[in-house]
């Protein structure tokens, strides 16, 4: 072998080696969609130090008087903090506002809504279980 054939396979070795790290990397590089990263709505409150209301129906609810609480304030709410009755048949139906508003229908809500997914603290859903479904963790 003379030293130009020598050149010539090194620096194809050296071509071929990073062609192949180049591939490698680009293959498996991490998508950076333009979609927000989605996370469950309770798991985020609770790393972000909230503590959700127990949702339990019947016996004795241990967050009984924040569910009071909540019940009461209600029913000075703003329209945009109103939420969906479950048990009608049309979706966009709201409870009515009321300082008696059925805890059931909130609990219910609240339950299903904290499984719900997100993507930003602006999501009018994340606000409205941020303001019923939650207090400071103690």
């Amino acid at each position: 072998m003379n030293k130009l054939t020598l050149a010539y396979s090194a620096a194809g070795v050296t071509a071929a080696s990073g062609a192949g790290v180049g591939g490698y990397m680009y293959a498996t590089r991490e998508v950076n969609s333009k979609e927000p990263k989605k996370q469950l709505i309770s798991e985020f409150l609770v790393s972000a130090g909230k503590t959700v209301l127990s949702t339990e129906e019947g016996g004795t609810n241990k967050d009984a008087g924040e569910w009071t609480k909540r019940q009461t304030a209600y029913g000075s709410a703003a329209q945009e903090d109103l939420i969906t009755d479950l048990d009608n048949s049309n979706p966009e139906t709201t409870i009515a506002k009321s300082s008696t508003v059925d805890l059931v229908k909130m609990r219910k809500w609240c339950k299903k809504n904290l499984s719900a997914e997100f993507s930003s603290t602006e999501d009018a859903l994340y606000k409205k279980v941020l303001k019923w479904c939650t207090k400071e963790a103690q």
